[in-house]
């Protein structure tokens, strides 16, 4: 019979202020078994926000890779909370073709997407998720295609997508907006865009129809929301955006970002918290959330700064207003 260790690791980030003097906070405590016999087969690897290779002291992911029978087995961890945030087996050593079950998680444990894969190629059910808990997309895949039918849905529970196969090579592809009028229908053939593609305002008036050659758009007609011909083009697609572009969005974060009273970090001398939000169809920052949390007193800085950001232009695609998601990391940096 194989002897079985279990090994427990702990992180430690030091914690000073007027009250607390060299108070040491866990950060991270998990668990895991090991067989003996296999002990020389595992690797372990911290990384940092953006998934580069780190010291232990700056790690907000943990990962271990053990060579199995089946493969190479990774889990990932986050190091703030010790959950799972991924555990998948791939075919190779360097962890690029995925090759059986994976499972990933949100930050809150939620999860993330549910799947198999043979060879990089999605195979079977495959599922996925918003943070909130609710389904995003669920599909049935062969060597990677869709099967049958892929059907999509907006964190609030409103369908968002259905793509239906009709043939080897063509597929259907029809949308809705978040309120649950529709957005758009069109074909794809081997995966390109095919032939005459609409789009809808919220009202139910068309905003385009567009003519695609092998995924090239050939030719354009737009209108307006009572459904009158619209012949200035010059703004039919543009992204969400603040006045000033990315430089005024960098120097509102910049501005408004400071690093929360009372704490004091010995290690690591800057922090990262990602924060997710969308802009509305008025321009407006909603759902934003923290996506990657850090510490309460940073996410809750984090979060605030996105919250109050000032008015967006919306961005348009296809000649009319539509809500876009966004992905903020917002870094903190300690004095001396």
């Amino acid at each position: 019979m194989k002897r079985v260790v279990m090994l427990a690791t702990l992180f430690y980030i030091r914690y000073f202020s007027p009250k607390l003097c060299c108070m040491k906070i866990p950060l991270l405590v998990f668990l895991f078994t090991i067989s003996l016999a296999s002990i020389s087969q595992k690797t372990e690897a911290y990384y940092d926000f953006f998934w580069e290779p780190c010291a232990p002291e700056s790690a907000r992911y943990f990962s271990t890779l053990e060579k199995t029978d089946s493969g190479w087995l990774r889990h990932d961890y986050y190091v703030s909370t010790g959950k799972l945030q991924m555990r998948a087996l791939y075919e190779d050593q360097a962890c690029k073709t995925l090759n059986g079950n994976s499972y990933f998680f949100y930050a809150n444990g939620n999860p993330s997407a549910v799947g198999r894969s043979l060879h990089g190629k999605q195979e079977g059910i495959c599922l996925s998720y918003h943070a909130n808990g609710m389904m995003s997309d669920s599909g049935m895949f062969h060597n990677g295609l869709v099967t049958d039918k892929r059907l999509k849905w907006h964190p609030n529970g409103y369908m968002s997508d259905s793509i239906s196969r009709s043939d080897d090579s063509t597929y259907v592809h029809v949308g809705w907006f978040d309120d649950g009028s529709s957005a758009y229908a069109g074909r794809h053939v081997n995966g390109k865009q095919e032939g005459k593609w609409k789009y809808y305002y919220h009202n139910g008036q068309i905003s385009a129809s567009e003519i695609y050659n092998k995924g090239k758009m050939i030719s354009a007609e737009y209108f307006d929301e009572a459904g009158k011909p619209q012949t200035d083009t010059s703004s039919v697609n543009r992204d969400a955006m603040l006045k000033g572009g990315e430089t005024a969005w960098k120097k509102y974060l910049e501005k408004n970002l400071y690093w929360p009273p009372g704490l004091k970090f010995k290690t690591p001398a800057s922090v990262t918290v990602g924060v997710s939000f969308s802009i509305d169809e008025n321009g407006k920052v909603v759902d934003a959330e923290v996506y990657m949390p850090f510490h309460d007193e940073f996410d809750k800085v984090a979060l605030k700064i996105i919250k109050n950001s000032p008015q967006w232009s919306p961005a348009v695609l296809h000649n009319r207003k539509v809500k876009v998601y966004r992905r903020q990391p917002i870094t903190f940096t300690q004095e001396e």
